[in-house]
C-alpha cells in the first residue's frame, strides 16, 4: 500500500513539475534553449547518450557564476541517467542558486525522488519550501495537496493539519475532487493546535548530498572542524549574488548556534560551514545538519576561502 502510494504521488508531482513548466509564460528562445530541446530530444528518442553528452558541455561552457548556470545544472538532473545524478543536481540549484525560476521546480523533483524512496521528511520539507518561496505558482494546491497527505502518513498532525487549513482556502469551491481529497483528513485535525506550528524558512533546507552539513560548534561540540593541518573540504549552503544576502544567512545560522562564513569577496558569495581535513570528515558532519532541516554539500576549500 505504502509502495503505491509512492507511486501516485510521485506521478503526480513528475506531472506538477512539468504543467508548470507548461503554464509558465514563455521567454524568448535563446540559443541554449535550442540545445537543450535537443537534448531532450536525443533522450527521449532513445540517444541518451549523446544528449547527455551535450548537456555535459553546455555545464562546462557555462560561467557557475551566471543564472545561466542554474538553467544548465536543471537540464543535466532532467536528463539524468540516474536518479542520484539528477538529485545531485536538483540540490545544486536550490542550494547555489536559490533566486533561480529553476529552484521551484527542483524542489518538486527532490520531493519527488524523495517519496518515491519513502523519504518522507526530507520531501515535506522540500514541499514546504516550495509553497513557501512560490505563492503564485498553479501548482501550489496539489503540491499542498502531496504536503498533507506525507505528513499524515508520517503522523504529523500539526503540520498535516496546518497545511491542509491553508490549502483548503486556495482551492476554489469549482474544483470538487481536489477538495475532497483534502477534506478526508479533516476528521483527524479536530483536537490539534496549529497555533504553535513553526514554518519551515526559505532556505535553506532538506538533507543535502551524501552527509553534507555540520554541527554546531558551541563550547560543547568542538569536533565540527577537523583536527588537522590542513583542512582541505568544507560545506557549503548556499551562494548569492549580492554579500548582503549572505550576511543574512549567515546571521540566521549563527543564531542557531551553528559556525558560518561568507566565502570570497566578489560574486558569488558562498556561505559555508567548518574546515574538514577530508571529504569523509566533511561528509559525516553533514549527515547532522539532516536533523535541523539544512542543506549543503561538499566542496574543497578555495583560495579566497579562509
Amino acid at each position: 500500500m505504502q509502495r503505491r502510494t509512492f507511486f501516485f504521488t510521485g506521478l503526480f508531482l513528475a506531472a506538477a513539475s512539468v504543467a508548470a513548466a507548461q503554464a509558465s509564460p514563455k521567454p524568448p528562445v535563446t540559443a541554449a534553449d535550442s540545445v537543450y530541446a535537443h537534448a531532450r530530444q536525443l533522450v527521449v528518442s532513445g540517444n541518451g547518450a549523446a544528449g547527455r553528452v551535450l548537456i555535459d558541455s553546455m555545464v562546462a561552457a557555462t560561467p557557475p557564476d551566471t543564472p545561466a548556470y542554474a538553467d544548465a545544472l536543471y537540464w543535466r538532473a532532467t536528463l539524468a541517467a540516474t536518479g542520484a545524478d539528477a538529485e545531485r543536481d536538483y540540490r545544486r540549484v536550490v542550494v547555489e542558486y536559490p533566486l533561480s525560476p529553476r529552484t521551484g521546480d527542483a524542489l518538486l523533483q527532490l520531493a519527488q525522488l524523495e517519496t518515491a524512496r519513502g523519504d518522507r521528511v526530507p520531501a515535506i520539507t522540500h514541499l514546504q519550501r516550495f509553497l513557501l518561496e512560490n505563492p503564485k505558482s498553479t501548482e501550489r494546491t496539489r503540491a499542498g495537496l502531496v504536503l498533507v497527505r506525507l505528513a499524515f502518513e508520517q503522523n504529523d498532525l500539526q503540520v498535516g493539519c496546518t497545511f491542509l487549513g491553508r490549502i483548503l482556502r486556495e482551492v476554489p469551491e469549482s474544483s470538487v475532487e481536489l477538495r475532497n481529497q483534502l477534506t478526508y483528513y479533516s476528521p483527524r485535525c479536530s483536537n490539534v493546535d496549529t497555533t504553535k506550528f513553526t514554518q519551515v524558512t526559505a532556505a535553506p533546507t532538506a538533507p543535502a548530498t551524501g552527509h553534507a552539513a555540520a554541527r554546531d560548534t558551541t563550547r560543547h561540540d568542538s569536533s565540527a572542524v577537523a583536527v588537522g593541518p590542513k583542512p582541505r573540504f568544507t560545506l557549503q549552503v548556499a551562494a548569492y549574488k549580492t554579500r548582503g544576502e549572505a550576511d543574512a544567512l549567515v546571521k540566521r545560522l549563527k543564531e542557531r548556534g551553528i559556525d558560518v562564513r561568507v566565502a570570497g569577496t566578489a560574486k558569488v558569495f558562498r556561505v559555508r560551514i567548518g574546515h574538514y581535513a577530508t571529504r569523509g570528515a566533511a561528509a559525516a558532519a553533514a549527515k547532522e545538519l539532516k536533523a535541523k532541516k539544512i542543506d549543503a554539500f561538499v566542496t574543497e576549500i578555495g583560495s579566497d576561502d579562509k
